[in-house]
């Protein structure tokens, strides 16, 4: 369910698509179906499962919906949520008649009923529009084509903003809609007047697709025509002629004439009477039950307007006594001193709750004493009395253990009744401040006790269950207060010692500084030489490398004459190895001038697709001799970035070589170049290999990784390629990522700018 159900849409407007009448009718519909069926307890079962079923859909808990909420008529709601109530009644009654039995015996509630019977039927169909706002609010489009005395011609379209909620179930919910409205209609006569029901033809409907519903409805007349009663007066009339000129021969054609007609004149205003009298009756019968319905919604809206005054009256002591309990609060939380946090809980205590005497005492968890006391409300002699006691609590039967010990509010309104019960101290207090009745609250901060409050009144104001109740909301502010000026003393404690070890360290972390200064001074200088000594080394390596690769491949040509065959695979290996040092100490050299910040890129248009093409061509007897392929994907023939040719090839050459490394046999290797985005352009290059494990992905791009180095298909290398490839990526100011999992290949995707300045 996307929208509200009821209450007010987001704009703040009031939601009335669907009169609450129209849901009662359902819900209660829903339960006597199935009560008839299945007994009144399945009739109650049944409608917690609607409510189940509603509430399921409904994804703001704030909207859940009871079964006394659906049956309360004031409601207002959505009509994309009575459509999901219409289906659920559907399924739950198991009848798909459902909607035509709910139309024709529970829609025309007995309000329609009452504001309809003074008129007549083909007035009431006049007023469909009328009835459809009262109880739709817009929400559906009614139409009076045409109304005789015994036909109706109806129409019925959905407002735009019922079609969006329908949405793509347009059809399915306009045909619930039409099967209980036109059998509503078909009721008028049976259920206002104790006529036939009407028939009804439908040549369009909304369900079949059509924009409105269109209802053709004929009804009989509920009386019978004039002419019956003027052929009843002219029979009786003819009658009573015959009669006299048989029974009366000599009486003149005249006054037979006469008698005749006075008779039939007679019974004409006997028909007319009684006729009117019955209408007169039926119509002060309706007028009743009219009054009786106003009196009974009347006496409902009565009720309810008291329920709303008391509530208000409820709302305004809350309101007034939560500002009260946030003033506490608020003075009770402008300090962090203990004292002052105790004289502001006193005053709250007898300013604000109108209490006479009130005490405060601390409890010591770990003595179990009861201790600093403060007063208010008593004499300064009793006063420095409360504060020198320090009463032990041991036992958690007696009024201080349930307190201090139980932490339980206590309410006695007899002190003589519990003197057994008290600390002989806290009697003598008692009968010293001649009190009555108490109420004791334990301050408590979450499961810790720290002290209680004591409060009594000695007017005439007796003390009352919402006394404890207030006391206690009270008592928490007190306790939390306490809590926090405690917590700040202990603070301040811990502070002072703080800062004594900090000043301690201070000298041991200023000396470990130095240390590690020079620590990394000395690791700089190092990694300079680890740097030089590696360009060096590889410089020094490389003439050696180049002649003794001159000479494999002099020897392989034949120069120093023929090779027997052992001999030719020796020098092809020699070879080989010479090849794979030099691509090594390419790596080395290069890594070494990227960490040294010595690289530098020449920057020209470069054609993406030519470059790949290339490097494709120049890797061809490798991807051969596996039977691979690859497919070059480009939008154009052109794709031109400012870049170092020399460097896209050497990233290029080093990821395709990867992917047909890792690649199996007789499959294909995939490179897509696009614009991603305006201004930059993508290329990515996707293996079917085995993939990379989760835990190797992070450490991809460091130098000297490889993610497969135990596997019989890792690369004998020092693992610098991807590192390089990373460094030559970022220095063209692009990214390189990968995407891979076990068992369903690898994929890096490079974004670089398609311009970017010469420098």
């Amino acid at each position: 369910m996307e929208l509200r159900p009821f209450g007010n849409q987001l704009s703040g407007e009031t939601i009335q698509d669907v009169s609450g009448i129209t849901v009662k009718a359902n819900v209660e519909y829903l339960a006597e179906l199935v009560a008839r069926s299945r007994g009144p307890d399945a009739g109650k079962a049944v409608l917690q499962e609607l409510v189940e079923s509603l509430n399921a859909r409904i994804p703001d808990s704030s909207y859940h919906v009871t079964p006394e909420f659906l049956t309360n008529p004031w409601h207002g709601y959505s009509y994309e949520f009575v459509m999901y109530l219409a289906e659920f009644s559907v399924l739950l009654s198991q009848d798909p008649e459902f909607h035509r039995k709910l139309g024709r015996e529970k829609l025309l509630s007995p309000i329609i009923q009452l504001l309809g019977r003074p008129f007549s039927i083909p007035q009431i169909f006049k007023m469909f529009p009328h009835f459809v706002e009262k109880f739709t609010k817009g929400a559906l489009q009614p139409e009076v084509v045409s109304v005789s005395p015994t036909t109706a011609i109806l129409r019925l379209q959905l407002s735009a903003h019922t079609r969006r909620q329908f949405g793509p179930y347009l059809q399915s919910c306009a045909e619930r809609l039409c099967q209980s409205g036109r059998a509503a209609l078909t009721s008028i006569p049976s259920s206002m007047f104790h006529l036939p029901a009407a028939r009804v033809t439908e040549p369009c409907c909304m369900a079949d697709g059509a924009d409105y519903c269109e209802w053709h409805f004929t009804w009989k007349p509920p009386h019978g025509k004039p002419w019956a009663k003027f052929a009843i007066s002219f029979g009786l009339g003819l009658a009573i002629f015959g009669s006299l000129s048989w029974s009366m021969p000599d009486l003149s054609h005249l006054h037979k004439i006469g008698y005749s007609i006075l008779s039939g004149l007679l019974f004409w205003i006997g028909t007319l009477i009684w006729t009117t009298r019955k209408a007169f009756t039926q119509q002060q019968a309706v007028i009743q039950e009219q009054l009786n319905s106003v009196e009974a919604q009347h006496e409902e809206l009565r009720r309810a307007y008291a329920t709303q005054e008391q509530t208000a009256i409820e709302l305004h002591h809350h309101v007034r006594e939560l500002t009260m309990f946030h003033n506490i609060a608020v003075r009770l939380s402008s300090t962090l001193d203990q004292k002052a946090v105790i004289k502001a809980g006193l005053e709250a205590v007898t300013q604000d709750l109108h209490f006479d005497r009130v005490m405060i005492s601390l409890f010591d968890t770990t003595t179990r004493v009861a201790w600093k006391a403060q007063i208010m409300g008593g004499s300064d002699t009793l006063s420095d009395f409360v504060q020198s006691l320090e009463i032990p609590i041991t036992e958690s039967e007696s009024l201080e253990g349930q307190i201090l010990l139980c932490g339980r509010s206590i309410f006695i309104t007899n002190t003589a009744e519990v003197r057994d019960h008290m600390h002989p101290l806290n009697t003598q207090l008692l009968d010293e401040l001649k009190v009555q009745a108490f109420i004791g609250i334990p301050l408590k901060f979450q499961d810790t006790i720290l002290g209680a409050l004591l409060a009594d009144r000695s007017r005439a104001i007796p003390l009352v269950e919402d006394d404890v109740r207030t006391l206690t909301t009270v008592g928490h502010h007190i306790a939390l207060a306490l809590h926090n000026a405690q917590s700040f003393s202990a603070l301040g404690k811990l502070n002072e010692s703080l800062e004594l070890k900090v000043q301690e360290r201070t000298f041991d972390i200023e000396r470990t500084n130095q240390q590690l200064e020079t620590a990394n001074t000395r690791l700089q200088e190092f990694d300079r030489m680890k740097s030089q000594f590696l360009s060096h080394c590889s410089h020094e390596l490389r003439t050696p490398l180049a002649s003794i690769k001159g000479f494999s491949e002099n020897l392989l040509e034949g120069f120093a004459g023929n090779l027997n065959s052992k001999q030719e695979m020796a020098i092809r290996r020699i070879n080989a190895n010479s090849n794979r040092l030099t691509r090594l100490i390419s790596d080395l050299l290069d890594l070494s001038q990227i960490e040294a910040g010595r690289l530098r890129l020449h920057l020209t248009r470069v054609n993406l697709r030519a470059v790949a093409e290339e490097v494709v061509e120049h890797l061809q007897p490798l991807l051969a001799a596996k039977n691979q392929h690859v497919h070059i994907h480009t939008p154009q023939s052109e794709f031109i970035i400012m870049a170092d040719r020399d460097r896209v090839t050497q990233i290029l050459l080093n990821l395709i070589h990867n992917a047909g490394k890792f690649t199996p046999d007789g499959e294909s290797i995939n490179i897509i170049i696009s614009s991603q985005r305006e201004g930059w352009a993508s290329i990515s290059i996707t293996d079917p290999g085995p993939g990379i494990p989760e835990n190797a992905l992070s450490h991809l791009f460091d130098p000297f990784f490889q993610a497969h180095r135990d596997q019989e298909i890792g690369s004998k290398g020092l693992g610098l390629g991807l590192a390089i490839v990373k460094h030559l990526v970022e220095l063209h100011h692009g990214t390189i990522t990968v995407d891979s999992r076990p068992h369903h290949g690898t994929t890096f995707r490079m974004t670089f700018p398609n311009s970017q300045p010469l420098v």
